[in-house]
């Protein structure tokens, strides 16, 4: 894994001082800082672990026109853990196939087909460079375990959608699985700060992830990203490591209930997702309630998204295996 600190890690490397007059000025001064002003300052500090070569090649195959499923299972089988989890994926209940599937090439021709199959592969490869704690809200076990229910149901809720209207299918499910990798560099970067916020998340459950962030990276070595929560680090991860534009809008984007821009679409299915998900105790959603203006949008009934979140929930046995095998 890449050595993610170039320099000491004590804020006076940062210019900082040690009184609290001092402190209270830098609070200030972080606080008038703008996004980009902050992620040049950490640029100067810490280095992004490098994107996953697994991850990086199946990006290569997405851009190339000419790549063919050959290609696909190629990339894929180099990983034995990553074949499984698509060969089990493609076998539970939510597609219904009832002949047998043992192959990668069988999961993409039969039943999942090359567009899920890649983006499965991309996002679980992506996660593998991160070493972040296995339990608590926010350690690795339920990280995937809400992944992996949000991609699930956030690629039901778009194929639910009127065909005119209907996103990728494959890229849906992407931005489900990775729409918390923010989490992961957090974890990364600033792992004593990310302990306490694993803790505090557990000891306060009824406390927005947003309120905690921002208390626990107004502290210590990560006082310089105040104003970056998991969002905002995974947007920048995502561009660093030039994702799809599905996938960097929805990661920064996907608590905004105000959002309307570029490929809106993918951010709002995967709120709807996490706030239905919310309700089983799964995931960091703000609330359980799902915004009216947010299913119109997405021209999606109340009475129908309860109706997949149930189908969902129903097949969660095969999606807790896969996340448990994930986070393995």
């Amino acid at each position: 894994m890449t050595d993610t600190l170039k320099h000491d890690h004590d804020s006076t490397a940062m210019g900082y001082g040690t009184s609290s007059e001092s402190s209270a000025q830098d609070e200030t001064m972080m606080n008038n800082k703008s996004i980009e002003e902050i992620r040049r300052q950490v640029e100067s500090v810490y280095e992004l672990p490098m994107i996953p070569d697994m991850a990086s090649r199946i990006l290569q195959l997405s851009a190339d026109p000419a790549a063919s499923v050959k290609d696909v299972v190629e990339v894929v089988e180099m990983d034995p853990s990553l074949a499984a989890q698509v060969i089990r994926y493609a076998r539970s209940p939510f597609f219904g196939y009832q002949g047998n599937i043992d192959t990668i090439h069988e999961a993409i021709s039969r039943v999942l087909g090359f567009d899920l199959v890649m983006n499965i592969a991309l996002g679980i490869s992506s996660g593998k460079v991160f070493n972040i704690p296995d339990d608590g809200p926010l350690g690795t076990k339920a990280f995937w375990r809400h992944a992996v229910y949000t991609a699930a149901l956030t690629q039901a809720l778009g194929k639910a959608m009127p065909r005119q209207m209907r996103p990728k299918a494959g890229t849906a499910y992407l931005t489900g699985l990775l729409h918390n990798i923010g989490f992961m560099l957090l974890g990364h970067l600033f792992r004593p700060e990310f302990m306490v916020l694993n803790k505090l998340a557990a000891a306060r459950p009824n406390t927005s992830i947003a309120e905690l962030e921002k208390r626990i990276l107004g502290m210590g070595h990560a006082k310089h990203v105040v104003n970056m929560g998991h969002c905002q680090l995974g947007d920048w991860l995502m561009q660093s490591w030039k994702m799809p534009r599905e996938v960097i809008v929805t990661v920064r984007e996907h608590h905004n209930e105000d959002y309307k821009g570029e490929h809106c679409v993918y951010s709002r299915l995967t709120m709807v997702a996490n706030r239905m998900l919310k309700r089983h105790g799964i995931g960091d959603a703000r609330s359980e309630e799902v915004p009216e203006h947010i299913l119109k949008s997405l021209y999606l009934s109340e009475e129908l998204v309860e109706r997949i979140f149930e189908q969902i929930m129903d097949g969660g046995e095969a999606l807790d295996v896969m996340a448990q095998q994930i986070a393995a």
